[in-house]
């Protein structure tokens, strides 16, 4: 993750804007920064990381080590932007000018050590586990802003060196100036640092589109992530990942991580009450850790596929998608998991309007509220609102499905009972008798059909017809609700209120 616009044989860019004092070229360091002893993932492997300042601090045989395995990640073509080996003359200015720290196996005191293991001459490639840089990002009145490099060798890859370095990247930072950290190219191809600074809590800020023309894909450019944190705050967030292992470590052992002190033990043994192991069934996999039934995840890769996963059953939003995983699986951060994996989703991506299920009835827009008693004709169905009963019109040519959909829709918006709809003899309209009450005085001003102008005269006499064969079956329905016994409603209290 070179800095921005960097140039091996550049002269080296140092701090000069942030907080004072800055620093001097090959000066001493922060005298917070000092040796930092870690535990591997296997709780038991002690190593030290040993920060320098200066490229004459390094053993030689040391940077050559370092120097080769630069090298062997430029020639693989898939991690650094370099197309060319870097001379060993400017590998040392590269990486150490302004800051560089290195992991060797052991407990050390100083940096003076690793001079004492060189002149006993320490295999390199067996002691040596990674290294990292710190520098500026940008120049000038922006070199507050850091990035950083790092490496790992072949022998220590899935040990958790490469999250210790990150972790202690995120310590030292800060406390050489930086207020902020931006890595610029992170090919998406590389699944293992986009893993670790997810779990990190950087942010993604940005993607460069088909940046990367790697050697393992030739035959595409390969977008790669911008990523952006800032330094200084709260680290509860990766620390309480890195809890999770250690609980896990002391559930399947028994025993303490190395370097435990007595509140890390106090907390250990706390956890052990609400936190419990369940053996894996299959040698590759890992045991579950459970939390309340829940289990937990601490691998961001897994993290991520987990939220893709439960995403794609339905496309829901963050919020429903976060519940439903909140159900069985639990870790820090869910919502921003879920978050990115949306981000990420090419169907939700995807401006392309759906097409519409053909099996589903198109329905009408309910009325506003206020409408209710609009008289406007509507080809089709509409509805009049008589002695306090809404009700549905039928027009000529209407298709009775869509009229029956349309009535069902009303009746929902309504809370109070509907009353026994009957049907005429020749129609399969349904009309609710509450309405006929007191409408035989009535019936020319409030409900004569409503009939769409016809542009032929055959068609006029067809739906005259059609009236008065109407207005007879209701002129009959009326004359039974005037029958002694039969029940009726005061105006203003049936059905539909």
């Amino acid at each position: 993750m070179p800095a921005m616009l960097d140039d091996p044989t550049a002269p080296a860019v140092y701090r000069v804007s942030g907080p004072s004092p800055y620093p001097e070229p090959y000066g001493p360091l922060p005298p917070e920064i000092t040796p930092r002893q870690v535990t591997l993932r296997d709780r038991t492997t002690i190593a030290t990381l040993l920060p320098f300042s200066s490229p004459m601090q390094v053993p030689a045989k040391l940077t050559a080590y370092l120097c080769e395995l630069l090298n062997r990640e430029i020639e693989k073509g898939d991690t650094y932007p370099m197309m060319d080996p870097m001379p060993l003359s400017s590998f040392g200015p590269y990486w150490f000018a302004n800051f560089g720290a290195i992991m060797v196996l052991g407990e050390l005191d100083n940096t003076e050590d690793v001079l004492t293991m060189e002149a006993q001459g320490t295999d390199w490639t067996k002691q040596c586990l990674g290294s990292f840089y710190v520098k500026p990002n940008y120049p000038g009145r922006s070199s507050h802003v850091c990035n950083g490099g790092f490496l790992v060798t072949d022998a220590s890859r899935n040990r958790g060196v490469g999250r210790l370095m990150g972790e202690c990247y995120l310590d030292w930072a800060p406390k050489l100036g930086y207020s902020y950290s931006v890595f610029n190219l992170v090919y998406e191809t590389n699944v293992a640092s986009l893993r670790i600074w997810d779990a990190l809590g950087f942010k993604r800020i940005g993607r460069v589109k088909g940046c990367g023309n790697l050697k393992s894909y030739p035959e595409q450019y390969i977008d790669a992530i911008i990523f952006g944190r800032e330094l200084g705050g709260d680290s509860e967030d990766y620390i309480t990942e890195e809890r999770f292992d250690k609980i896990r470590f002391y559930l399947k052992t028994g025993t303490y991580p190395n370097g435990s002190d007595r509140a890390e033990k106090s907390r250990l043994r706390s956890a052990a009450t609400h936190y419990r192991l369940i053996p894996a069934e299959d040698d590759l996999d890992e045991d579950k850790l459970m939390l309340k039934g829940k289990e937990v995840v601490s691998d961001p890769h897994k993290q991520y596929e987990i939220a893709r996963t439960f995403h794609g059953y339905t496309h829901a939003g963050i919020n429903k998608t976060t519940a439903s995983i909140s159900e069985k699986y639990h870790w820090v951060r869910i919502k921003e998991t879920v978050s990115a994996a949306i981000r990420n989703c090419s169907e939700c991506k995807d401006p392309t309007p759906k097409p519409r299920d053909p099996t589903n009835r198109e329905r009408r827009t309910p009325a506003k509220n206020g409408d209710a008693g609009s008289s406007r004709p509507r080809r089709g169905s509409g509805s009049v609102v008589a002695n306090g009963v809404q009700h549905l019109q039928v027009v000529a040519g209407a298709d009775p499905d869509m009229v029956v959909d349309e009535q069902q829709q009303q009746q929902q918006q309504h809370s109070a009972p509907v009353a026994q709809m009957q049907r005429f003899e020749h129609y399969s309209v349904p009309v609710d008798p509450a309405i006929m009450h007191g409408m035989n005085s009535q019936w020319h001003e409030s409900h004569a059909m409503i009939l769409d102008p016809a542009p032929r005269d055959v068609e006029k006499e067809e739906e005259a017809d059609m009236d008065a064969r109407l207005r007879a079956e209701l002129t009959a329905t009326i004359m039974r609700d005037e029958e002694p016994g039969y029940p009726s409603h005061a105006p203003g209290t049936g059905p539909g209120q």
